[in-house]
């Protein structure tokens, strides 16, 4: 399926902005499933703006911005063919994947503290498949969605202690209980394709076989999800739409996002 998405984040100053320097993370993955078919980023006002690929393949934008302002427009308009995975998840549980990246602990999700939950909950399964609804299930029951609980910065384990999070804080305890079982897991950015208002966060599971399966933890979804990644990462901080600073006498905010998706028939 091919789609046609918009991404657009208003930043606003009160007072002129002489030096605004940003990285972005807003044009969908070109990669696994997804095949980008045309893309187009900018900003208003203009930057000098370079790009490359970070270690993790995505698709990663600097722009520099010297003209005073006050206002910042930050868009990419993009179009992306989402093809359907091969799903199999009746892969024996446990197995050993040996040394993987997503395995490994970060500042944001630290596996250790879930290990004996971890293991508790997964005690008698036989298959990858069972794991992964198992874990998903618990961490929905455990967390309430609740915007401003929590904040870029809280950590897996906080929010799990908290017990209120967004879909950050979802995706951060599924990882963290599934490293704990030693299977790694992505953290995935990006926008559902079903009248998204923001960007989204899920999961994506390694199976013994390579390949890697969608879970939406946030929304209970599993499998084929048939959303659209901008980017993947060890945790959120791999991930962020827009990281940037700026030189003023004054304040800046994030005034609006806005997100567009429709399916490209052209």
């Amino acid at each position: 399926m091919d789609y046609r998405v918009s991404y657009l984040s208003i930043y606003e100053y009160e007072a002129d902005v002489v030096l605004n320097e940003n990285i972005l993370k807003i044009v969908p993955y070109d990669g696994d499933n997804q095949v980008l078919l045309k893309s187009e980023v900018g900003t208003i006002p203009r930057g000098y703006m370079t790009s490359y690929r970070d270690i993790f393949h995505n698709i990663v934008y600097k722009v520099k911005i010297t003209e005073p302002h006050r206002r910042l427009e930050i868009y990419s308009h993009n179009v992306v063919k989402v093809d359907s995975k091969i799903i199999k998840t009746d892969y024996e549980f446990p197995y050993n994947y040996g040394f993987n990246e997503f395995l490994l602990p970060t500042k944001l999700v630290d596996p250790e503290p879930f290990t004996n939950i971890a293991k508790e909950l997964t005690k008698g399964l036989k298959t990858l498949g069972e794991v992964i609804e198992t874990i998903v299930k618990f961490v929905r029951d455990r967390l309430k969605y609740k915007a401003g609980a929590t904040n870029v910065n809280t950590t897996a384990y906080e929010a799990f202690q908290i017990g209120y999070g967004v879909c950050q804080d979802y995706t951060h305890i599924t990882l963290a209980l599934l490293r704990a079982l030693g299977i790694p897991a992505r953290y995935v950015m990006g926008v559902v394709n079903d009248n998204p208002r923001a960007t989204h966060a899920w999961v994506e599971v390694l199976t013994p076989g390579g390949t890697y399966i969608d879970v939406d933890p946030t929304r209970g979804k599993y499998y084929n999800l048939g959303y659209i990644k901008f980017a993947i990462g060890r945790d959120f901080s791999d991930v962020s739409p827009v990281v940037g600073t700026f030189v003023s006498s004054g304040r800046g905010w994030l005034k609006e996002v806005r997100i567009e998706v429709e399916k490209n028939d052209s």
